[in-house]
């Protein structure tokens, strides 16, 4: 009798073991998370406890997502190739539908501008693009698919690291909620781009250039001014960066088999570490609340 109570305490401890992980609910900040065809959403305050994954499928072949972010004016889920190819993902399933696609870079980070309606692409050797997608609402100064040509990247006269290469590897926009409601943006709405250089691990601040000639376009956020030192490592294919609502800003740093989490003061540049996700993370997108 004995030994056939050990066996059923023994299956039913097997059977515990084997039955899946039910997550538990987002606690702070919802975040998503990209692990090569596999998009993670987690708490910022309970990382593991609440983890879920699910596969993203509809990529066309060859494409690999370099990046995440959620658009303001939908509210939505995108995912971004390094062939500069724009996707919607649904977060829910994971499938992903094409929209637009940038030419003549390789992109390597990319953020919507809440107050244009537009993502701005963070190319290779410095490029500067910016895109109108495909999917509603499209902005009234522009048109579907469009791209714009915003020069080149390069640190302000009078920076500290004036002269030197940037090596911009994820960028953010402040001041983004979700107006998915309304579908509408101002003009009128103030936001910053900030991005992080990985050749400074800095924390780098964007302005317009109205001095080269000929003149660019205005709205190009191509001179970039230092911050501060992030106190973090960050390299291209193992960093995150974004900012939700007026400044949240999160910072994820990929090891082997999990993910440093940081919040990010963009007044000074310091990355204060958050707590810790055990999965390696390309990238991070922050979920918007509305205004």
């Amino acid at each position: 009798m004995k030994h056939a109570a050990l066996l059923l305490l023994s299956a039913l401890t097997l059977a515990s073991c084997s039955m899946p992980r039910t997550p538990a609910a987002p606690a702070g900040q919802v975040t998503y998370g990209l692990n090569g065809t596999t998009l993670y959403t987690f708490g910022l305050d309970n990382p593991d406890a609440s983890r879920r994954s699910v596969t993203i499928t509809g990529l066309s072949s060859g494409d690999t997502l370099v990046d995440l972010d959620v658009r303001n004016t939908d509210g939505m889920l995108y995912g971004f190739t390094s062939s500069g190819r724009v996707y919607m993902i649904n977060a829910d399933t994971g499938t992903a539908t094409a929209d637009a696609t940038v030419t003549g870079t390789t992109l390597v980070a990319a953020d919507f501008n809440p107050q244009a309606n537009r993502l701005r692409v963070i190319g290779a050797n410095d490029a500067n693009f910016r895109l109108t997608l495909n999917a509603a609402p499209i902005p009234g100064t522009s048109t579907a698919g469009a791209q714009t040509n915003d020069g080149m990247f390069s640190y302000a006269a009078g920076d500290a690291n004036v002269g030197r290469n940037p090596e911009l590897v994820a960028a953010a926009y402040t001041n983004s909620f979700n107006d998915s409601a309304t579908k509408t943006y101002s003009a009128a709405t103030p936001t910053t781009l900030y991005t992080l250089d990985a050749g400074t691990d800095s924390l780098v601040k964007h302005v317009n250039n109205t001095t080269t000639m000929p003149a660019l376009p205005a709205g190009n956020f191509s001179d970039l001014t230092t911050v501060g030192a992030l106190g973090v490592d960050v390299m291209v294919g193992k960093t995150g960066f974004d900012i939700a609502g007026a400044g949240t800003a999160v910072l994820s740093r990929a090891g082997a088999s999990s993910t440093d989490l940081y919040t990010v003061d963009l007044t000074s540049g310091k990355a204060t570490m958050k707590g810790s996700v055990k999965v390696a993370l390309s990238s991070v997108a922050l979920k918007l609340q509305a205004p």
